[in-house]
This record gives C-alpha cells, structure tokens and sequence, in this order.
C-alpha cells in the first residue's frame, strides 16, 4: 500500500512540510499521526512552520473526520511558531476541513497555494 503522505524536514529554513493526498482510511489516519510525532520530537517545533499542503487531499469518511479534528489539535498542540495549509482543491474535501476547523477554533493560515505558504 502507498503511503498517502510524505515529510520534509527542512532544518536550514526551519520548515516542516507535509503533503497529503488521496483518500485516507482510519488506519491511514493512525499511520501519519504517528510517523508526525515521530518526526515532531525530534524538532523544536517553536522554531519550525509547519506547512501541510492538502491540496491533492480526497473528501475523507466521517470516521476519518474525527481524525482530522484530532490531527488539527495535534499541530496546535505541539506550539509550532506557525502553521499553514494549502487548502484542498477538492471543494468536498475544503467543506471538511473548514467545518473541523470551526469546531475547533484552530489558529493556522488558510492558503490556496504552496508557492503563498512559503512566501508568508
């Protein structure tokens, strides 16, 4: 099975990106929250942006919506001096997302292209 995500850490610029796409399962979900973590703890997050481009992200099932409302804590959570995504193409999968972000009151910047994210 493919992964659905990858990871750069760029620890010159103090960027950590992160790109998602396709249609994440539950156990999808669990899989990149984990290896995020990982990869978290081995940074000093106040110091990093962290840039998630959803742009090629699928509308997801409502089990993993939950997960996503998870993930969105844990980005705040882990106090990263900024975080930006890259809205999804998908007007499904932007539905999803902004209704998770509202329940949460989540902090990050809302852009519409990774060349705006790495500009801010």
């Amino acid at each position: 099975m493919a992964k659905l995500y990858t990871f750069k850490l760029d620890k010159n610029k103090e960027i950590f990106v992160v790109k998602v796409k396709g249609y994440f399962e539950e156990e999808d979900a669990k899989l990149y929250i984990s290896e995020f973590q990982t990869i978290v703890n081995t940074i000093n997050p106040s110091k990093y942006t962290l840039i998630i481009d959803g742009t090629e992200q699928a509308p997801v099932s409502s089990q993993v919506m939950e997960d996503i409302g998870f993930v969105l804590t844990v980005y705040s959570m882990a106090n990263f001096k900024r975080i930006i995504i890259v809205n999804p193409a998908s007007e499904v999968s932007r539905m999803q997302v902004d209704s998770c972000v509202r329940e949460l009151n989540f902090q990050g910047i809302f852009v519409g292209s990774v060349e705006e994210a790495y500009n801010l």
